[in-house]
């Protein structure tokens, strides 16, 4: 009875994204940092107040505009961290290395000793240690 009043509630808003987590674990941290300095609690609290505001807006245009904006900034955080990630993972089997000339980021087996690489991006022919 409560859930479906509650998914009566929420129909045509726009609900929760990527950015209201990002913006919830924002406001979290800044709470806690809060408990120590006032005036950055009543910026977490500002920063949920927004979260609500977004999740239950009907305004699906806006809230879209403001998700691909930060979506602009995000992904290339995330795509580095990812990269990082893998990059940690592959360390005894890869080494990852730049292409001089065009900067495509590329990877070669180790152990391999000095080898001749052909960058698939610009077709630059250089040598590398792995």
């Amino acid at each position: 009875m409560l859930l479906q009043k509650f998914q009566q509630f929420m129909y045509g808003r726009y609900g929760g994204d990527k950015f209201s987590l990002f913006l919830l674990v924002i406001a979290l941290i800044l709470s806690l940092i809060g408990g120590f300095f006032w005036p950055v609690a009543l910026v977490a609290d500002a920063i949920f107040i927004y979260v609500l505001f977004r999740m239950f807006s009907r305004n699906h245009a806006a809230r879209q505009r403001e998700y691909y904006a930060f979506l602009r900034f995000w992904t290339p955080v995330e795509n580095w961290f990812k990269f990082q990630n893998t990059r940690f993972r592959d360390r005894k089997f890869y080494k990852y290395f730049r292409c001089p000339q065009c900067k495509q980021r590329l990877r070669a087996p180790r152990g391999k000793g000095k080898i001749q690489v052909t960058c698939q991006k610009c077709h630059n022919v250089f040598q590398i240690k792995t």
